[in-house]
């Protein structure tokens, strides 16, 4: 984004044609600034919702994971030959087979 500001355009004597360009100028400043300041407030929103996000999806895996675990404890009640094995759940042989 380019804005054009009236520069280089400053004479010995303060008139009203330099007043205008100063105003004109501070005008264009303000308004950029404000553009800005939206997008900050927008920006800081966003990283706010993805934030809340992310605890969400780790609060998910840690729920998943605990009943992954429970499901695999009760299977072991059964005998059922699994286990969990660097986070996946695998078969396991019994030995003597």
């Amino acid at each position: 984004m380019s804005i054009k500001l009236f520069t280089n355009e400053l004479s010995a004597v303060y008139d009203e044609p330099l007043r205008k360009m100063l105003i004109t100028n501070f005008e264009t400043i303000r308004d950029a600034f404000d553009v800005v300041l939206g997008n900050q407030a927008t920006l800081n929103s966003d990283q706010d919702k993805i934030n809340q996000d992310l605890k969400n999806i780790k609060d998910d895996n840690k729920t998943r994971d605990a009943n992954v675990q429970a499901i695999v404890n009760i299977l072991n009640k059964y005998d059922v030959p699994i286990q969990i094995v660097n986070g996946k759940v695998v078969e396991i042989t019994e030995e003597g087979d």
